[in-house]
C-alpha cells in the first residue's frame, strides 16, 4: 500500500465513525426529546397505578375486617420486616371497617403508610398527603398529590377511592 491509499483508508474510517457518532447523537436526541414530552403522561399512568393498588389495599383491609369479626385494629402481614422484628401490622379502622388513623394533622400520613407500607415517594418525587374538611365532622377526606398537579382522595367514612385526577 502506499502513503496515498493509507491515508484514504484512514480517512475513511473516520468519516465512518463521525458518521455513527452523529447518528446516535440523533437517535440519543430523538429519545429525549419524546420522553420529556410524554412525561406527563407516563407521571399520570403511574399514579393511576399507585392509586388502584392503594383501593385494592383498602378494601383487602376491610375484608380481613369481616373475616375477624370486626375488631377496632386489623392485623395484616407486612411485606418487610419491622422495626420489632415482626411482619404483621395493627391497622385502625373506623367502625364501618375503613383504615382510619384519626384525625390529628398527620393522620393522612399514617393511613398511608398503613396501607401501602411505603414512604410517600413516586419517581423521586414527594407525594403530599393533607386531610382535608372541618375536624369536627367525620366526612373529611384525604388528599393525595403529586406536584405537578395530579392527585386521588381517600374518603375515610366509606371507604372510597377517587380515580386520578389534575388540578387545574
Amino acid at each position: 500500500m502506499t502513503s496515498l491509499q493509507v491515508a484514504e483508508k484512514k480517512e475513511k474510517s473516520l468519516a465512518e465513525i463521525l458518521m455513527v457518532v452523529v447518528l446516535v447523537a440523533l437517535l440519543m436526541a430523538t429519545f429525549i426529546f419524546y420522553f420529556f414530552k410524554h412525561q406527563g403522561q407516563l407521571t399520570r399512568a403511574g399514579f393511576e397505578s399507585i392509586a388502584q393498588v392503594f383501593s385494592a389495599r383498602v378494601n383487602g383491609i376491610r375484608a380481613q375486617w369481616f373475616m375477624d369479626k370486626q375488631p377496632h385494629l386489623v392485623k395484616i402481614q407486612a411485606s418487610n420486616q419491622l422495626a420489632d422484628g415482626s411482619n404483621e401490622v395493627k391497622v385502625p379502622v373506623n367502625s364501618k371497617g375503613w383504615v382510619d388513623a384519626g384525625s390529628s394533622d398527620l393522620s393522612c400520613q399514617e393511613i398511608w403508610h398503613f396501607v401501602m407500607g411505603s414512604p410517600l415517594v413516586y419517581m423521586k418525587q414527594p407525594i403530599g398527603a393533607v386531610l382535608v374538611g372541618p375536624t369536627y365532622e367525620k366526612m373529611n377526606y384525604c388528599q393525595y398529590s403529586l406536584s405537578s398537579g395530579e392527585y386521588f382522595t381517600y374518603y375515610r367514612h366509606d371507604g372510597k377511592v377517587s380515580q386520578v385526577q389534575l388540578r387545574h
